[in-house]
């Protein structure tokens, strides 16, 4: 081994080694370059190989604006060892820098890397500007290099679609001979730029994710081996760095796993639990939601969205055992850049709202768009006066003043409204290269200043209040990137949540995020409530997919005297169910992708829906099994063979089928072997199965 569990040591002068689980990577100054030489997913720490010489990073820098095509200079040589730093500011963490310096540019790198222990490492650049005169970066991958040696066939899973209602659309695609480039020119759209990777060779697997929401490329070149680069993009210069300013970029978080499809997956889920999301108080955690919008339901809509049908509402999502109760937009405010509650249909406001939340024992959450996106902005005060920071319809965060303006109409919302969730939307998704900005004479893309100062405002918003639960669900699912994750506590995945679509959309999601974090509204339906599925299937979809539970409305009756106990009964149980089962395991849970995403397919290649979630020491776990199409009769059944793979063969488990309330001890290795036949119906259309390890004198068959 290369040292502990995580951790970093220089080999010789100029080598450093790079230790994560069972991960471990070595890089190395020679002739000027600072390449990659060496990955293993074995834990060993072996010699640098000296046939890998292919750059740990890519670097262009422009240093005079004169000639607009001129890209600038590639820093792929004339590097020089400076320094090895140790950072670490926290005892579960090793955090290192490597400096460098340039023979050409005067600029001082720092080649930052952050090793948790999961497998995967989180890695980005500080440069520093040390002329005296402002340079662009024009181009960046603070992440590249070779990721395996020889002849063999690699397979690449990633976001396939990029338009709007297919956010989570994982796939897989063989990489062809050569150059394979993968672009997102179009801003802010539906894809995330995450990759996983197979050698069909050796059967390893690299995760890789860049912290980035908008324009992006990802390159592997398929040669004697693969290697890889990945990082944000511009037409012009991504950004301008003063004399003496220094700027980080963007994390790449990469790791190298020998096992499996789902060994991959649960390292990175692991290393975004540990190292990325932020913290809340454990007893706001993955709270049970109901969310209504206006704009989206049949019942209570205009005039009839008032004080009295709201409080409605939260009667009977309290009956059903919800936690939380959001106030959706974006109708509910007086005007935008005016977040008043509007007095026609709140003649009081929204304390009596709120506190009526309160007495029924449920947190208060608000919608708003402070960043702008829908609604008449010219009407606001802020327009006539600035007009220029909303050239798209939306605040240019890269105006400081603007960003000044952003951080007082949140705090305006959330301190005038108390509220205990803030949901945040930004409903001007795509705007391809989005506002440039001359500095110095560079033509700089603001995309860079922009998120900068949102992540900024964000996270002092998310400081300054420990106790409030911070949602982000921009354009309906645009922004479920690692950056976004640092910042905000909870993720709306789409708008799109039509049945079977949301279950295909589910499974490819939760891939690269953890789904814990992930919320989804199930019931919602623009194209009506009989294109849904069973009532049943709907709650199970919704409290048991490994994803903070979120119901839409609509789903439950509209007054608590219309909540039968036909209707109360199966939300209850549910309800009960996730809060004292599946709610504890959550936040470590191993994740198994069975169907329609696995190590072969993709979110189209079944009409099954199947994950597995399991405690870390294998003693309890669950199942969901849902049957995408719909059996033609209420007699015939459609029958999934679920074999558990995060159990321990030598226990035995008492396995429950929430369907039937039927319960029978099996052993573990005959429930992986041999499986659960699961017969579905179309009443309901879908089958919960516990797992829960069985007293060691009760054996199993």
């Amino acid at each position: 081994m290369c040292g502990d569990d995580f951790g970093a040591r220089m080999l010789g002068e100029t080598k450093v080694c790079y230790t994560s689980g069972d991960t471990v990577y070595v890089e190395a100054l020679s002739e000027g370059r600072w390449a990659g030489r060496h990955w293993s997913a074995h834990g060993r720490c072996d010699e640098p190989r000296p046939d890998w010489k292919a750059d740990a990073f890519r670097i262009r820098i422009k240093e005079t604006p004169s000639d607009a095509v001129v890209p600038g200079e590639l820093l792929d040589s004339g590097w020089r060892w400076v320094e090895f730093r140790t950072l670490s500011d926290r005892k579960d963490h090793e955090h290192v820098a490597v400096a460098l310096g340039n023979e050409s540019v005067p600029l001082r790198l720092e080649v930052h890397t952050v090793m948790d222990g999961t497998g995967i490492l989180m890695r980005w650049l500080e440069l520093e500007n040390n002329g005296e005169r402002p340079v662009a970066l024009t181009e960046l991958e603070p992440w590249s290099g070779r990721l395996w040696p020889g002849e063999a066939a690699f397979t690449l899973g990633r976001a396939v679609r990029s338009d709007v209602e297919f956010e989570g659309w994982f796939g897989w695609n063989a990489l062809e001979p050569g150059e394979n480039v993968f672009r997102n020119n179009g801003g802010l759209l539906y894809d995330e730029p995450y990759f996983i990777v197979r050698n069909e060779g050796n059967g390893q697997y690299f995760f890789g994710q860049l912290a980035w929401p908008v324009n992006y490329a990802m390159r592997f070149t398929r040669g004697d081996g693969l290697t890889f680069g990945i990082g944000p993009t511009a037409v012009n210069a991504l950004r301008v760095i003063e004399s003496g300013e220094t700027i980080a970029t963007p994390s790449v978080h990469l790791g190298c796993v020998e096992s499996d499809f789902d060994s991959a997956v649960q390292a990175m889920h692991a290393h975004i639990r540990k190292t990325i999301l932020p913290e809340l108080e454990p007893r706001l955690r993955y709270r049970t939601q109901c969310l209504a919008p206006e704009d989206r339901q049949t019942v209570y809509r205009d005039d009839a969205y008032n004080e009295a049908n709201v409080k409605k509402m939260m009667d009977v999502a309290a009956a059903a055992g919800m936690e939380l109760f959001i106030v959706d937009g974006p109708t509910w405010a007086k005007g935008f850049g005016n977040w008043v509650a509007r007095p026609d249909w709140f003649p009081n406001g929204l304390d009596p709202v709120r506190e009526h939340a309160h007495d029924k024992g449920v947190l208060f959450g608000l919608y708003a768009e402070v960043e702008g996106g829908r609604g008449d902005w010219t009407a606001t005060a802020a327009y006539q006066r600035h007009p220029e920071w909303f050239e798209q319809g939306i605040l240019n965060l890269a105006i400081p003043e603007a960003v000044d303006y952003m951080e007082d109409e949140l705090e305006q919302v959330i301190k005038r409204h108390n509220l205990d969730i803030y949901r945040h939307d930004q409903n001007k998704p795509a705007l391809g290269q989005g506002t440039e900005t001359v500095r110095h004479g560079f033509v700089e893309n603001d995309y860079w200043r922009h998120y900068e100062a949102f992540y900024a405002v964000t996270d002092r918003a998310r400081q300054r209040r420990p106790a409030l639960i911070m949602q982000q669900a921009s354009g309906g699912g645009s922004r479920l990137d690692l950056a976004t994750a640092k910042s905000w506590h909870e993720h709306f995945t789409s708008d799109q949540t039509g049945f079977p679509h949301v279950c295909r959309m589910v499974s490819g999601a939760s891939v690269f995020l953890p789904p814990e974090i992930l919320v989804t509204p199930f019931g919602m339906d623009g194209r009506g409530a009989h294109h849904l599925p069973d009532y049943v299937t709907v709650l199970r979809s919704a409290y048991t997919l490994g994803q903070t539970p979120m119901l839409f409305n609509e789903v439950l009756p509209s007054t608590v005297e219309d909540f039968t106990p036909e209707l109360r009964e199966p939300a209850r149980h549910l309800a009960n169910l996730y809060k004292t089962f599946i709610r504890p395991q959550l936040a470590t849970c191993k994740i198994y992708h069975h169907a329609p995403v696995n190590a072969l397919g993709g979110v189209e290649s079944s009409d099954w829906f199947a994950m597995e979630f399991v405690s870390p020491n294998q003693a309890v776990g669950w199942a969901t099994i849902i049957a995408l199409s719909e059996p033609a009769t209420d007699d015939e059944c459609e029958t999934f063979l679920l074999k558990p793979r995060g159990l321990d063969g030598s226990r035995s488990y008492k396995v429950t089928f929430d369907n039937t309330q039927r319960t029978e001890i099996v052993s573990g290795a005959r429930l992986s072997g041999e499986g659960l036949p699961i017969k579905i119906g179309r009443h309901p259309r879908s089958e919960l199965i516990l797992f829960e390890a069985a007293q060691e004198n009760q054996g199993g068959r």
